[in-house]
């Protein structure tokens, strides 16, 4: 099960839940106040705007760290960057006048704004930092209609996407309680791509650490290479339901299907874990070891981290007939990549100790400020109990999770991080979720289920499920499977997938009193589409039965499982091409999978090679010795027999990379 809150900033007051947002109009680089002036020949530009320090209303302390965080993210995206913080009307009307100017002949013109937003008669405002409102005349006279700047921008012939992060109760609430909170939707959207952090009328919140959790997932998914920005924009709505527990769900209009990339080219093959590890370990690097340890305290490399803490990597048994692999040509723009898709803090310091006048050292200094380090002993509340009690397998949350049983050494702690989170948030269930987990695993169930049941009752999704595991087992509350079943369609309802495979489950079972196989499978479908990698695996295994799909169609789905982070479906996907089971043949193939398996999980597919080595063909084991000898690591006869050197292969693969 899933047990994670979301990274949010504390909001005693309504109006600051509006705070970043009024409009992170998505990234059309606002006009860099303070920077250099673009290219106009870009074929990519943005304007981005974060106002927080306001003359006359709440300052918004995330607004300009979100804003700072696009504008760096966008221009190593090769953007040209306008970025107006804390700016008045005349130069937010100035700024985007300039910005059309720039704009003219770029194939792609993107906006984000961060600041307050007003909705009067349907009709949306973006507010300046020297607006004096006390009437619905002042907000027409004093700040900046959102249907002018979609004019403006209307005339240029770019791919244009707007995106507003959008706070959704009215920031002026006691002078103007009469009109509506939140944003209204957009009007003609005919060339645009408009995307709202939250639905129009519902509620987006700041975030408890320098950023918003819609910038959050911008931020984390705007990088990833080769995803166009439909599927990437599902991805951020998935993170932001998730952070929230369904409260905020992030909406899009579109009028035509776009074809874009914000960040173009191959996928990456292995994840920012994945790579921290390769870099640390191909470099002999103890302080990226460490860094990946505060970072990934459970990850999959941890225990392997924590053991080449201790000594020389070079020195490792492994490799004494053979050199270690030489480190990436341009370490420091592997590290800079590291930085921008990982969001380190700790990274970027390193960075800058390291290369202080290097070409990327101006926006590492800007990405740290606006970052919290992943060291928990200046966190917040807020941010200390998210890492002390998030669960591991949470996809979606911003830190990496620990297990029940490593939370139980930090119980106490978590437990007065997360009752104090919870105090200070109480419109935000999750930390009521994250300290029912804490409960769990000192072992105070009752005190556990009450605040599961509390994050329940208003709709917090992993609290719904954890609720729902409960009454399965029938811990510390009665066994009801029928209730489990209840609380599974709530979660779904809101849109967890954890809450759908749940379901799944518990359908196909019979689970509950009724067996309902095609929407069992329906479930699976849709939380497989939503990037749920489990739920890709269970279809998989559907397919290899028969019971939807065929044995063709089993391999590809084992491999798209791998392909969203579940790498025992590279193993199972392994075995159906070990085996010609339901495709062809193709040891190639299968080694191919198992090494890449090998490679990026906890190590389960390496300890299992080794003890399972001889139930897999001969062909695919000689493939793999032949992968491992081009590499480097293998120097033995390629036989299609393990051994010890095998074995030793295959750590070495494990520990360095593919290469």
């Amino acid at each position: 099960m899933v047990i994670a809150g979301q990274d949010r900033r504390q909001a005693r007051q309504q109006t600051r839940w509006c705070s970043r947002a009024a409009l992170a109009a998505a990234f059309l680089l606002v006009a860099m106040l303070c920077g250099l002036e673009p290219a106009r020949a870009a074929e990519r530009v943005a304007l981005v705007i974060g106002n927080s320090a306001y003359a006359s209303l709440n300052t918004l302390p995330n607004a300009r760290n979100d804003a700072e965080a696009i504008a760096g993210t966008l221009k190593h995206l090769d953007f040209e960057v306008l970025l107006g913080v804390d700016i008045g009307r005349e130069e937010m009307r100035t700024t985007i006048d300039r910005f059309r100017e720039i704009a003219r002949g770029a194939s792609i013109a993107a906006v984000y704004y961060a600041g307050h937003g007003i909705q009067i008669s349907g009709k949306n405002y973006l507010v300046p930092t020297d607006a004096v409102i006390h009437s619905a005349d002042d907000v027409v006279a004093t700040t900046v209609r959102f249907d002018d700047l979609l004019a403006e921008l209307g005339r240029l012939d770019a791919f244009k996407i707007v995106f507003l992060d959008a706070c959704q109760n009215n920031p002026l609430s006691s002078e103007l309680g009469a009109f509506p909170d939140g944003l209204a939707p957009p009007p003609d959207v005919s060339g645009f791509l408009i995307g709202y952090a939250t639905q129009p009328g519902k509620v987006a919140y700041e975030g408890a650490g320098r950023n918003s959790p819609y910038a959050t997932a911008l931020l984390t998914r705007m990088t990833a290479r080769g995803v166009e920005v439909l599927p990437m924009l599902s991805k951020v709505n998935q993170d932001v339901r998730a952070q929230t527990g369904g409260w905020q769900v992030p909406y899009v209009q579109f009028s035509i299907k776009p074809e874009f990339y914000f960040a173009p080219g191959g996928r990456e093959e292995t994840d920012p874990e994945t790579r921290l590890w390769h870099l640390a370990t191909q470099q002999n690097d103890q302080d990226l070891l460490g860094i990946y340890l505060q970072r990934y305290p459970e990850g999959r490399f941890a225990e392997d981290a924590r053991s080449l803490m201790a000594k020389d990597i070079g020195s490792a048994p492994a490799l004494a007939d053979k050199a270690r692999p030489s480190p990436p040509a341009d370490a420091k723009e592997v590290l800079w990549s590291l930085i921008i898709d990982s969001r380190s803090r700790d990274l970027a310091d390193l960075y800058l100790s390291r290369y202080p006048d290097g070409p990327h050292a101006g926006e590492a200094r800007r990405l740290a400020a606006s970052l919290v380090s992943d060291d928990v002993v200046s966190a917040t509340p807020e941010l200390l109990c998210e890492r002390l009690a998030t669960h591991p397998n949470d996809a979606t949350a911003n830190v990496s999770g620990v297990s029940l049983d490593r939370l139980a050494r930090n119980a106490d702690t978590a437990i007065a991080a997360c009752a104090k989170a919870a105090e200070r948030n109480d419109e935000n269930a999750h930390y009521k979720a994250l300290l029912a987990r804490s409960y769990a695993a000192k072992g105070n169930v009752a005190d556990a289920v009450a605040n599961y049941q509390a994050a329940a009752a208003v709709g917090d999704t992993r609290a719904l499920v954890s609720l729902g595991l409960l009454h399965e087992a029938g811990q510390g509350v009665p066994r009801d499977r029928a209730k489990a079943v209840s609380l599974y369609e709530e979660a779904v309802a809101k849109g967890s997938s954890d809450g759908a495979i749940n379901l799944a489950v518990a359908l196909y079972k019979g689970q509950g009193g009724t067996r309902d196989v095609p929407r069992a499978i329906e479930l699976l479908k849709k939380a497989s589409a939503d990037g749920a990698a489990r739920a890709t695996y269970n279809l998989g295994v559907f397919a290899k039965d028969g019971i939807e799909g065929t044995p063709e169609e089993a391999a590809g789905l084992f491999v798209k499982a791998a392909d969203q982070g579940y790498a025992a479906g590279a193993v199972s996907a392994a075995a159906l091409y070990d085996e010609g089971a339901g495709v062809a043949r193709s040891p190639e193939t299968a080694a191919d999978l198992l090494l890449r398996a090998v490679g990026t999980d906890d190590g389960e597919t390496l300890e299992k090679l080794g003890s399972e080595a001889r139930n897999w063909s001969p062909e695919t084991i000689r493939r793999i010795q032949q992968r491992l000898a081009d590499a480097g690591y293998y120097s033995a006869e390629v036989d299609g027999q393990p051994g010890p050197k095998f074995m030793a292969a295959l750590r070495d693969w494990r520990l360095f990379g593919g290469g």
